[in-house]
């Protein structure tokens, strides 16, 4: 990968990195503090305009703005070394932050996107952070059975739950955290982890469903093959 890696916390920030960026860039924010804020910052701007309004775009607005960034011609790099990016973080701090709430704003508006973050690294998926930040959220913290914990969060207004997955254990690359869906003890898969880091967010499930995760072969499994590491009824959230 050539491009600079300092220049793609904007896409990453809006989950429109390839799968081989993100995870580079991933591997890249465990080192870069500058790229942290700048991530935080982005999706904490364009969840704050979100609580302001929410209303769809007009139809054509994402034709209209694609189009102008056709014709922008995009200026070289700022930030080439990591010394620069330091440079640019001491400075940075003594900045308004308009520049960055305007770009997220826009790009909120156009691809439907509310994104924001806990303020604390690691940094957690968009649609997670959202339920988490939300004015009505109840959260609960639970004990996992391999020795993790899990916050899940649930907002009636959004209808939806979500789970910051941070803290569960790493598991090799043979194996995923796989989330499911139990209605009168018939299990649906809801979703693989692919990165404890990111969380995940779902529709609110119905009074009688439970949630769980299991730990499944990577890539996932039709129906869980282990006993469940956790269970919890987001309704009593």
């Amino acid at each position: 990968m050539s491009t600079d890696l300092h220049t793609l916390s904007g896409a990453y920030a809006l989950d429109a990195l390839s799968a081989s960026e993100a995870e580079a860039f991933h591997t890249h924010l465990a080192e870069c503090a500058v790229c942290r804020d700048e991530v935080r910052e982005l999706r904490d701007a364009a969840a704050q305009m979100a609580d302001v309004e929410s209303m769809p775009a007009p139809a054509a607005l994402r034709q209209r703005v694609l189009a102008a960034v056709d014709q922008t011609p995009q200026l070289p790099p700022l930030v080439t070394t990591l010394e620069r990016a330091r440079e640019l973080k001491a400075k940075r701090r003594f900045q308004p932050r308009l520049l960055i709430a305007g770009a997220a704003a826009i790009a909120a508006v156009v691809f439907g996107v509310t994104q924001l973050d806990t303020g604390q690294a690691p940094v957690m998926s968009a649609s997670a952070s959202t339920v988490f930040h939300a004015s009505d959220v109840h959260k609960a913290t639970v004990s996992t059975s391999n020795g993790g914990k899990l916050v899940v969060a649930t907002s009636r207004s959004l209808g939806k739950m979500a789970v910051e997955t941070d803290g569960l254990p790493q598991l090799t690359e043979r194996q995923v955290y796989q989330l499911w869906t139990v209605t009168n003890g018939v299990a649906s898969s809801a979703g693989v982890l692919k990165d404890v880091r990111d969380g995940a967010s779902m529709s609110m499930p119905g009074e009688r469903t439970q949630v769980a995760i299991t730990i499944e072969p990577a890539g996932g499994s039709q129906q869980p093959t282990t006993q469940p590491i956790v269970t919890v009824s987001p309704q009593s959230v």
